[in-house]
């Protein structure tokens, strides 16, 4: 696999112990890190809207090309649309995004806990000692956690969609 640039709102710093996330290839290099809740928010999304082009998001590996990827573009433009019309959002912490939709995300594993985002709480840290506490900041991701609209979630899905002949979005191990 070729080395992820982080452009945009992409991973933080050290990929290390982030789980759930999905790696976005344009033209055969390895651009963006997303979580795969972000792409299956909008797969949800883009299938309730008839947007058809955006709904293999949520299978992975996927792969588009052609005149996938401009029709891609546009459903993307749809769903955003949606999502702010609607209030849609998700969590933020540093650069570490996730929008889970109905049970909470698992994002990252730390020395100190697994760290999760609740659609309604945001991050939590379930810590090695049994409880969950709310995570505003763990030692790896300096910031306070947020929450954030969906379609700022969504944008660098857009950037890189925008430039693509080829988009291919496949699982990532840390």
């Amino acid at each position: 696999m070729n080395r992820v640039t982080h452009r945009g709102n992409a991973a933080p710093a050290s990929t290390e112990g982030l789980l759930g996330m999905a790696v976005v290839v344009v033209d055969g290099v390895d651009t963006v890190l997303v979580h795969r809740s972000v792409l299956n928010r909008v797969a949800e999304i883009a299938f309730r809207l008839g947007c058809h082009d955006a709904t293999p998001l949520v299978r992975r590996p996927t792969l588009l090309s052609g005149p996938q990827v401009p029709r891609l573009r546009r459903d993307l433009d749809q769903v955003t649309a949606f999502a702010d019309a609607t209030l849609r959002t998700g969590w933020q912490l540093w650069e570490l995004a996730a929008a889970p939709a109905d049970e909470p995300v698992a994002v990252m594993d730390t020395p100190y806990g697994r760290v999760w985002v609740d659609p309604a709480y945001g991050f939590k840290l379930q810590g090695t000692d049994g409880g969950p506490r709310r995570a505003t900041a763990v030692r790896q991701l300096p910031g306070t956690a947020r929450r954030v609209a969906l379609s700022r979630l969504i944008a660098p899905l857009r950037g890189v969609a925008t430039r693509a002949q080829v988009l291919e979005i496949h699982d990532y191990d840390a």
